[in-house]
């Protein structure tokens, strides 16, 4: 009897100390499967980031590009027009009240451009008038040249100035991409900026008319499209969107206020 007791107990601690050792091999193993994934998930937000800065870098080239080609065609052209109108000046019996009022003309155009590729390099409206004092100067410049309907609506108040200099500007380069995409591919009418306040969250909806993105476009695969994801990731921001061909296109953007 005594023995059959050992031999109870002799098996019942064997059993225990195999189920220990399963739980041993089951936690390791989860351990190990926890770190892989954790790993795998760094090395993904590593190559994101990476991809971001890429585009950053990229976008960056893409502006000077732009800008050397707009001082080339815009500024260039207008003073070597105006180069030339004084030698046809020197060459002619032009007259002189004519020749001064050419001349004007295409000094203000050469000023005209300038100031736009300035504004263009740095928002300066943004110190001098305020965030929304700039970006209404934007707005009402394309209505007013009749290739797109744009209507702001703010309902935040001063409450955007709570983001900060250098978060207003990166808001602001993402509005002006925005609009860029939609004179440039959407073949819209209108467009819509609505800024609104939840809790302690700025919202922007940002709606135009047109044609949406294709569905074989994804966000992230054109370089406008990058560039807006990252200086929204950059800011903290969160985004989402919709488009199709009925609705146009939609992008509503969460921006965490300091206070």
């Amino acid at each position: 009897m005594r023995d059959n007791i050992y031999v109870l107990l002799l098996i019942s601690m064997g059993g225990v100390f195999l189920l220990v050792i399963s739980f041993i091999i089951i936690f390791v193993r989860h351990q190990k499967r926890l770190r892989k994934q954790r790993e795998e998930l760094q090395r993904s937000e590593l190559m994101h980031q990476q991809e971001l800065l890429k585009t950053v870098i990229v976008s960056q080239e893409a502006e000077r590009k732009r800008i050397g080609q707009d001082l080339h065609d815009d500024v260039g052209t207008a003073l070597s027009n105006l180069r030339i109108t004084i030698e046809m000046f020197k060459e002619s019996d032009m007259d002189r009240h004519a020749f001064s009022d050419t001349c004007k003309k295409l000094i203000d155009r050469a000023i005209q451009d300038t100031r736009h590729i300035s504004h263009n390099l740095s928002p300066s409206g943004i110190s001098l008038y305020g965030f929304m004092g700039a970006l209404e100067e934007l707005t009402e410049f394309i209505t007013s040249s009749g290739k797109l309907q744009i209507n702001l609506h703010d309902e935040t108040g001063d409450r955007i100035d709570e983001l900060g200099p250098d978060a207003l500007i990166s808001l602001y380069r993402v509005l002006e991409e925005l609009l860029n995409n939609t004179l440039k591919h959407a073949n819209a009418s209108t467009a819509d900026i609505i800024f609104t306040l939840a809790e302690s969250w700025l919202q922007i909806n940002y709606h135009d008319d047109g044609s949406g993105i294709p569905a074989t476009v994804k966000m992230g695969k054109g370089i406008g499209q990058q560039n807006i994801e990252s200086r929204l990731s950059i800011i903290g921001a969160l985004f989402s969107l919709e488009s199709s061909s009925q609705t146009g296109f939609n992008m509503m953007i969460k921006v965490k206020l300091s206070s």
